[in-house]
């Protein structure tokens, strides 16, 4: 009985054997593909041959999302002139109305006006972000909060344009601005973006 059960595990294992020869030998060579890095170039597969027309497919795009929320604290000394890059989406986008936001503590004069300019688009080219006046009356357990201390530090929020894949922070003052004194200064970002990809 037990010479029987090994003679038909054999006979099994043969014909798995025979069968995968002649699926290979009917077929060929399996090729593999994998992602091109320009468009212009055919798929690679595993004998490096060139793959014949007819099996050149060209994938169709996929829509992939990004969701994002970043605190970044700001530090050191911004000359006028001078920027710091907050954020880089490439290869995505904003693309959401309403679903991408800005909100900085930053240094900002006497008037409530900001020291530093918010700037976004696709980089180089960039568009000045109106954020608005400084806001100054929230609340804390009920009781009254002053978010704003004009001539000190100064909170704004303004929504994100849509297409924005970078955003930077420019000292748009006559003066050199200093993150590290007065009061502690960062900017969170929060978008949603889309992006269209080849596979």
């Amino acid at each position: 009985m037990i010479n029987d059960k090994f003679t038909n595990k054999m006979y099994f294992g043969l014909i798995l054997t025979m069968m995968a020869t002649i699926v290979v030998g009917h077929y060929g060579t399996i090729s593999a593909y994998s992602q091109s890095s320009t468009s212009a170039e055919a798929p690679m597969s595993m004998n490096n041959s060139t793959t014949p027309p007819q099996q050149q497919q060209h994938m169709v795009h996929t829509l992939d999302n990004l969701t994002i929320s970043e605190h970044i604290p700001l530090t050191g000394q911004l000359t006028n002139g001078d920027y710091i890059l907050l954020m880089d989406f490439t290869p995505f986008s904003t693309s959401i109305e309403g679903h991408s936001h800005i909100a900085m503590k930053v240094p900002c004069n006497e008037n409530g006006s900001q020291k530093v300019t918010v700037a976004s688009g696709v980089a180089p080219n960039f568009k000045t972000l109106n954020i608005g006046n400084a806001i100054n009356n929230g609340t804390l357990d009920g009781k009254t909060l002053d978010l704003s201390t004009e001539g000190r530090s100064c909170v704004y929020h303004a929504e994100l344009p849509n297409g924005t894949t970078d955003i930077a922070l420019i000292n748009t003052s006559n003066q050199t601005v200093n993150c590290n004194e007065g009061a502690y200064y960062s900017v969170s970002v929060s978008a949603h973006g889309t992006a269209v990809q080849h596979r």
